[in-house]
């Protein structure tokens, strides 16, 4: 077996001085590395986990603030509308008012208009008075003036009647 051994070029001293070496080798890493690398990683799994929670926080911080963002927004669209309601409201009435306030000018003109025109009747209902009179003097001066008989006095009214219906027009 030794030659076996020999020719496979396993030789038993060097064998267990590697051996020896590795254990040593394995011993101090454990004693000066082991502990290092494993304070590495459990540091480095606490900063994960550290980050994965502050993450969690924010999202929950987004979530709240995003809640009183809609909050915010649903009071604005409600004061939007209210100013708007308050705007139409405000716009019907100055238009009520505009309104009345025409009607009531309107009222005035025709009352004035109306006024004016009752001035205008009376005037001219004077002045034709005063042509009636008139022209009844000036039928009587001229009946006077004549000493007709009746047939010339009927003459003489239908021709004054007839010059006062053409004034009429």
């Amino acid at each position: 077996m030794a030659d076996i051994l020999e020719q496979l070029g396993i030789n038993f001293k060097l064998l267990f001085i590697q051996l020896l070496g590795f254990l040593i080798l394995v011993w101090l890493m454990k004693k000066f590395l082991w502990g290092r690398v494993l304070d590495m990683i459990h540091n480095r799994t606490a900063e994960i986990k550290n980050a994965y929670d502050s993450n969690e926080k924010i999202r929950g911080e987004v979530n709240a603030l995003k809640v009183e963002y809609e909050q915010k927004l649903q009071q604005a669209r409600a004061e939007a509308e209210t100013i708007v309601k308050n705007a139409v409201e405000q716009a019907e009435r100055e238009g009520r008012e505009v309104v009345e306030k025409t009607r009531r000018d309107a009222e005035q003109v025709r009352q004035r208009a109306l006024a004016d025109i009752e001035n205008e009747k009376k005037r001219v209902i004077a002045d034709i008075r005063t042509e009636v009179i008139g022209l009844s003097v000036e039928i009587a001066a001229r009946l006077i003036a004549r000493q007709v008989d009746a047939a010339d006095a009927d003459r003489l009214t239908d021709a004054v009647i007839s010059e006062i219906g053409g004034m009429r027009q």
